[in-house]
């Protein structure tokens, strides 16, 4: 396995509207080098400590992935999402969270909507062999939101909780 991004080795940045923090795993241009095959994509984990309205990512299409239970409302229609429960939705999307009963985190997967490559998704649990995972807990020897990149037959560890990407 290759480590590709360490969340607790990466500063957080103010999100764009000013309302949290999140931290880029891969950025757009990062993920044109690793995954060449596919259309650009960008993974990062959000800190959720209030409710407020989403920034407008035009062109991108989201996998939003709470660490708890919230509620989003999307273009005015709530959506539940929780752990193993994300919620898709276009960056165009007017989108808030309403609901947050705790502070948690949130994995955020967006990919260009335009190109001829397949956009790379998220599976909630690794069924068919993902490309790169991310750890959900620090677990023998990798820490809490670690993108792993695998090589050729290389098994998980046991206990790994992970969300796989392909």
């Amino acid at each position: 396995m290759d480590l590709i991004a360490s969340f607790d080795d990466i500063v957080p940045r103010p999100w764009a509207n000013g309302a949290g923090e999140t931290t880029e795993l891969v950025s757009l241009d990062e993920s044109a080098r690793l995954t060449p095959d596919r259309r650009r994509w960008r993974l990062s984990i959000a800190r959720l400590d209030c409710p407020g309205p989403f920034s407008s990512l035009p062109g991108l299409d989201r996998i939003f992935c709470p660490t708890a239970e919230v509620v989003l409302s999307i273009d005015g229609t709530l959506h539940r999402a929780g752990p193993g429960r994300p919620v898709r939705f276009s960056g165009d999307a007017d989108v808030a969270l309403t609901e947050l009963r705790e502070s948690c985190f949130a994995i955020n997967l967006m990919t260009e909507r335009e190109g001829d490559h397949p956009a790379l998704t998220m599976l909630p649990a690794p069924a068919e062999r993902p490309r790169f995972v991310l750890t959900l807990e620090p677990v023998e020897g990798w820490g809490r939101f670690t993108l792993l990149e695998l090589d050729g037959s290389e098994e998980l560890p046991g206990r790994l909780g992970v969300i796989g990407m392909s």
